[in-house]
């Protein structure tokens, strides 16, 4: 969480199952900051190898744009890559 605070990312990449903090619980405190700090939102993709239905809700409901199962190919990454890039410059102007 330090690293989010302390930097400016396009995108993350969120592990679910990670030691010390699963991603769910990562999504909502990096959401909260967002918003304590008034920040447009980073898209953030789940990488899971937990595929059910109830796995991608809960995602989404802790503030993840994306889910991505693993194994996943190369080309499907780049995809959901490129939607969530393209979604968010949509949304968040860029300096000029």
């Amino acid at each position: 969480m330090a690293q989010f605070a302390e930097g400016s990312f396009d995108v993350i990449l969120m592990d679910m199952q990670m030691p010390e903090m699963d991603g769910l619980e990562a999504a909502r405190r990096i959401r909260g900051a967002e918003s304590e700090r008034g920040d447009q939102p980073v898209p953030i993709i789940a990488l899971t190898a937990n595929a059910r239905t109830e796995d991608r809700d809960a995602c989404l409901a802790a503030g993840m744009t994306e889910f991505l199962t693993k194994p996943f190919t190369r080309e499907r990454l780049l995809a959901v890559l490129r939607s969530s890039l393209r979604r968010s410059s949509a949304s968040i102007p860029r300096p000029v």
